[in-house]
């Protein structure tokens, strides 16, 4: 019977093994034939060509979203659809019902096996498919096919599929952006981020443009909405990508269809012949960077395809010619002889009637051959009778023919015209040449060609440049950088950093403000923070040794001299402007800066291995007043985010970057910037401010000293300094807002202590003790016995005379009135988890009963806003126990 890869091309004239029935038994359907392992009884394997295909076709627009993203080179859809949506619940359904148990069996799938897996995050099961398998190990690597994710998992939590388990397609389809290519050789980590978050949790209308791999994979674009133009169009503008090379593609596929048209060929006709497996091809000759050698071109198909021969081996490459002679003389043609694709044999050459090397390229009919000289470049299509067999002996020889390409030129067009071809014949061709290996490409030496017969002496690809029929390359992994050293750089390749989308809350600080649109943070962290250390100092010993010029490159990593400190960091090249001169976004902070040429190094890829450490983030919930975010509202939350340590959750990620929900010292900022009018909920028209400013005084905020966008921050150089006149005139400006609504309750969030004076000796009078390292004072300066005397009557006053406690909760960081359990009179504290009260600096548990809204009817608010609240935190370290209630420091 024919093996399944050759059904396709045997199917017209073999016949089935074993006749279809009109019925077959139970044990005879997909899925239930049992096959035997040990004492266990399975059911039949399944794979993926068991499934039943989608009904997507070329040029179909359907409704998707991306469930899983690898790359734009390959990713995972959800149609849209309600059948979809019942499918994956009934499949979900049943293969939770029918795996339900312990683990525990001694299966082993098989590579490419659709199976029932068990997903470590949830514990229910689901379809994989299996990828690959580690025996040894006891674990597999598999694709969940409904869901596009993968994961290693052991081998006993995989189980055959069962019976039961309809044969439905994938649910999770997966695709490629159709028609581009990535400029490098994969997609960058850079791009894969900006593609996630202008797809994630969308709904997107998808173009299938083609079908691939048994109309399993799918080659689309999507339509990003809110910018107006196709993925595809998108990463090209961005250089993520270039337009895919259609001929060449095409000519692939040619090759495809040639190989397995030769393939069929040659198993058409060699049962029972010799196929020659033995004869392998010999080893390539060994090349190092920086070689110098005379030699002399023997094929040549374009400055990106050249083939040499060393003159050095002129001998060894004659007496082989002579040993071929000899052997195919004694070696008649066998009708028995049909060597296999791949294999190497003796050729006889049509040109010159002489036996050479050759390797088996393809079979293109039953009689010819076409084979190519591995010691000379070139190849030929020749009937089988002048092939012979060739010995172990006249393998031994390395393969002479040296594949080159000309260093240093590109096309001026797409592809190498004709005429540029011709002209590097007659620059190159029956000449003896001096050749250097400059580096290396897809297994090609790139080298300079000098021809030392001219003079003066002239370099093949200066020339080529010089009359027009060239250009100069400005790729730099074919330029080396020191001789000797090696001129292909490692491909660079870097990541961002990303934060949880999960709803976790992770600790940020803050590097770069913008506004509450835009800002720059990094995980706090000590890991992150030990990176940005090394970094420093590898960085530092990598520029000051690296001392040759580099030129920048829009979208490639560089080392880049920040002028603020004179230290190295790691950037990105965003522009180059006239004289080189370079805008550089630095990664690990956010902020940009213009650098001159002779402060950028090249970047290797040891000090790429760690994440770029910048995230780019703005505040979830809120939107500016007016059309830019004024002064006051960057001024506010500078105060609130700058120098903390904030915690944050991932609540969208746009093509703005993440959208976050922040708490800044337990409170919400951007409930706080709602409440004080700094802010608009989103899609909320601007209303009337609840606040109206004093208008017997007027101080605006000052401008605040975000940080530089010239200036990296570092551990020397912390964002927080130079902010604190702009945090406490900020409060200053805070304590301004005199006239307050009467026609709702409110807690007041605007509440501010007196601060300690600093370098000087002062009597502190304790208000209250939490522990050595937490304790409150009053203001030393003044305790205005008789002002807070004041404040407690009038509270007293204000809370009996208030009809009904609050109805509304108060937000923590807020100030109320609430009533002591001690007594029966009222403090001001303001709200933690439970009231502390500031006046006196303890904490209580109440019922929100005992909650008072601390409103402004009458002189009550301007006299507590004035004379603020008299106890005041200072976290200190102390050696010995507090005796008494007063203490010297």
């Amino acid at each position: 019977a024919c093996q399944s890869e050759d059904w396709n091309a045997h199917r017209h004239m073999c016949k089935p093994s074993t006749p279809d029935t009109p019925t077959r038994s139970l044990t005879q359907l997909p899925g239930v034939l049992q096959v035997n392992n040990g004492d266990v009884t399975f059911p039949q394997r399944v794979y993926l060509r068991d499934l039943r295909k989608n009904d997507i076709t070329k040029g179909m627009e359907i409704q998707a979203s991306v469930v899983e993203l690898h790359s734009p080179g390959r990713f995972f859809i959800h149609v849209q659809s309600p059948e979809l949506v019942e499918a994956l619940r009934a499949i979900t359904v049943e293969l939770q019902k029918t795996n339900d148990g312990s683990l525990g069996t001694d299966y082993k799938p098989d590579a490419g096996e659709v199976c029932a897996v068990k997903y470590s995050l949830d514990q229910n099961w689901y379809r994989g498919v299996v990828q690959s398998v580690a025996a040894d190990d006891g674990n597999a690597n598999v694709l969940y096919i409904d869901f596009g994710n993968e994961e290693e998992v052991t081998l006993d939590r995989i189980k055959p599929l069962a019976a039961s388990i309809e044969p439905i397609p994938p649910c999770a389809l997966e695709c490629s952006v159709a028609g581009i290519t990535p400029v490098t050789d994969s997609w960058m980590g850079e791009c894969c981020m900006a593609v996630r978050q202008l797809v994630a949790g969308k709904s997107l209308r998808l173009t299938v443009v083609d079908t691939q791999e048994n109309d399993r994979t799918y080659a689309v674009d999507i339509l990003l909405t809110p910018i107006g133009k196709q993925l595809s169009t998108f990463l090209m503008d961005q250089g993520y990508a270039v337009r895919e090379n259609v001929n060449k593609k095409r000519a692939e596929q040619d090759i495809d269809s040639l190989v397995s048209a030769s393939l069929e060929n040659f198993r058409r006709q060699s049962g029972g012949k010799n196929e020659n497996m033995e004869a392998q091809p010999p080893d390539p000759l060994t090349q190092g960077l920086g070689d110098t050698f005379a030699a002399m071109v023997t094929h040549l198909q374009s400055p990106s395809d050249i083939i040499c021969q060393k003159l050095d081996n002129a001998s060894v490459i004659q007496e082989l010619h002579l040993k071929l002679r000899e052997h195919c003389s004694q070696a008649p043609a066998s009708q028995n002889f049909r060597p296999a694709p791949g294999t190497v044999c003796c050729s006889l050459f049509y040109e010159d009637n002489q036996w050479y090397r050759a390797k088996v390229l393809a079979y293109s009919s039953e009689e010819k051959v076409c084979v190519g000289y591995i010691d000379f470049g070139n190849s030929e299509e020749v009937e089988l009778s002048r092939l012979r067999s060739i010995s172990s002996e006249l393998l031994a020889l390395p393969m002479q023919a040296i594949p080159c390409a000309l260093a240093g030129v590109r096309p001026t067009a797409e592809a190498w015209s004709e005429e540029t071809v011709l002209m590097l014949r007659r620059m190159v061709c029956n000449r003896f040449l001096r050749v250097e290996i400059l580096g290396e490409r897809e297994g090609m030496a790139l080298v300079a060609m000098i021809d030392e017969a001219s003079d003066p002496q002239g370099n093949v690809a200066e020339m080529l440049v010089a009359t027009g029929y060239a250009l100069p390359t400005n790729h730099q992994d074919e330029e080396p950088t020191t001789k000797g050293q090696p001129a292909v750089a490692e491909k660079l390749q870097w990541t961002c950093a990303e934060l949880p989308t999960e709803g976790q809350m992770v600790a940020l600080v803050v590097s770069v403000m913008e506004n509450p649109g835009e800002f720059y943070c990094y995980k706090y962290n000590q890991e992150d923070l030990q990176v940005l250390a090394e970094l420093g100092a590898e960085l530092k010993r990598h520029c000051e040794a690296d001392i040759t010029p580099f030129s920048p490159i829009v979208g490639e990593p560089c080392c880049a001299l920040f002028s603020g400190d004179g230290a190295w960091y790691r950037g990105m090249v965003q522009g180059v402007w006239d004289g080189n001169k370079a805008r550089v976004y630095f990664v690990d902070y956010g902020n940009t800066s213009d650098v001159e040429p002779a402060h950028l190094r090249a970047i290797t890829p040891g000090l790429l291995k760690h994440n770029f450490l910048a995230i780019r983030c703005w505040l979830a919930g809120v939107e500016p007043l007016s059309p830019q975010w004024s002064a006051e509202s960057i001024g506010r939350f500078q105060a609130l985010c700058v120098g903390q340590q904030l915690h944050a959750r991932v609540l969208f990620i746009t093509e703005r970057g993440y959208g976050l929900e922040l708490d800044s010292s337990g409170q919400n900022v951007a409930t706080i910037l709602l409440s004080e009018q700094l802010a608009k909920a989103p899609g909320q028209s601007q209303q009337k401010p609840a606040i109206q400013r004093d208008t017997t005084t007027s101080v605006g905020p000052p401008k605040p000293a975000a940080a530089n966008e010239n200036e990296p921050p570092t551990e020397k150089q912390d964002i927080s300094q130079g902010n604190h006149q702009s945090i406490n005139a900020n409060a200053s400006s805070a304590n301004q807002r005199n006239d307050i609504s009467t026609s709702a309750d409110k807690f007041p969030l605007d509440w501010r202590t007196v601060e300690l004076p600093h370098n000087e000796t002062f009597q502190p009078c304790i208000a209250a003790v939490v522990s050595p390292s937490l304790f409150y004072l009053f203001n030393p300066s003044h305790v205005y016995a008789e002002r807070l005397q004041s404040v407690m009557m009038d509270l007293a006053v204000y809370c009996t005379t208030k009809a009904l406690p609050s109805q509304c909760k108060p937000m923590p960081g807020a100030a109320c009135c609430a009533q002591f359990s001690g007594e029966e009179s009222s403090s001001t504290p303001h709200t933690l988890s439970s009231p502390c009260g500031q006046d006196f600096a303890h904490t209580h548990a109440l019922s929100l009963l005992k909650y008072t809204p601390f409103q402004c009817l009458t002189q009550l608010f301007h006299t507590h806003q004035k004379l603020c609240f008299l106890a005041i935190s200072q976290r200190c370290q102390i050696s010995k126990r507090l005796y008494g209630e007063s203490t010297t420091f």
